[in-house]
């Protein structure tokens, strides 16, 4: 991808965005009905930026100087900003753990049953069965064999993630070309040393629509994760504005899911750019 091509991606990018929020901004000011009294089912741009992001202060702990509106301070935007970067890290930090955690034994587990055909064929089935399970319906059932502690989340992320990983890895190994493994194999490779020159590699340019697959499956895995009774993070700001039915409070947070979900893929494609520089169809993805 040339930079004139990528230029104009983002200028296309950010015009479409641009559009979408000028038609949110006129449906908020044509749809007035409210979801409670003072509580608009569509808020425009202006509400959400100061009177919803001021009520975020509402979620804040205390500390740091900075008193909780539970214990009768008064809302205030740095106590809102507090809020908002507490509970951002706490989802993240869920997110991060549950990413290696599944990532780690799903790419681990994927090389040693892709070791052999024999392997190969007796996990197939299985793994079928799990990639069939909905994730969300997975989400009682962590509640009640792991509890709403912190490692019961961050198991619920890690197993949406390792399913994925395990059989992306089994997958990519399957579609290693079979000359490359001859060739090696030619010249005196042991079965360690073909994985770690050949398999492992060869692998590398799929591994990167399996890690992106992971990462969305992550982000949405901790916000149910989050539901599972977490007392931190952006999943339990939704949790309990669901209850109030505070509809604005919802949206803004989503917003923040799309800008670091957003970040996150950007990150890995720039990670991914770099690592598979030395593939020539990594210049044009």
């Amino acid at each position: 991808m040339t930079a004139a091509s990528d230029k104009r991606g983002w200028i296309v990018s950010l015009a479409v965005f641009a559009v979408l929020a000028v038609v949110w901004e006129i449906l908020s000011s044509v749809y007035t009905v409210e979801a409670q009294p003072g509580e608009p089912m569509v808020a425009g741009w202006g509400t959400l930026f100061t009177r919803t992001f001021l009520s975020l202060s509402d979620y804040w702990q205390g500390g740091m100087g900075v008193p909780a509106v539970a214990d009768g301070a008064a809302r205030s935007y740095l106590a809102a900003l507090l809020s908002v970067i507490s509970h951002s890290l706490a989802t993240i930090v869920r997110l991060a753990s549950g990413l290696v955690l599944g990532g780690v034994l799903g790419f681990a587990l994927g090389l040693a049953v892709s070791w052999s055909p024999w392997s190969r064929r007796l996990v197939q089935l299985p793994t079928q069965f799990l990639r069939a399970l909905p994730l969300l319906a997975m989400v009682p059932l962590f509640q009640l064999w792991f509890g709403t502690y912190f490692f019961g989340q961050v198991l619920f992320v890690a197993y949406g993630v390792g399913v994925i990983v395990f059989a992306g890895v089994v997958n990519a190994v399957r579609n290693v070309p079979q000359i490359f493994i001859d060739n090696a194999r030619a010249l005196g490779s042991s079965r360690l040393q073909l994985y770690r020159t050949v398999v492992l590699p060869a692998i590398l340019p799929a591994m990167r629509s399996v890690v992106l697959l992971s990462l969305g499956a992550g982000w949405g895995a901790v916000l149910a994760a989050e539901y599972l009774g977490a007392q931190s993070g952006l999943g339990y700001i939704i949790v309990y504005a669901q209850q109030f039915r505070l509809l604005d409070r919802m949206f803004l947070i989503a917003i923040l899911f799309i800008l670091y979900t957003s970040a996150s893929y950007w990150a890995i494609q720039r990670l991914f750019a770099r690592l598979l520089v030395w593939a020539p169809s990594s210049q044009s993805a």
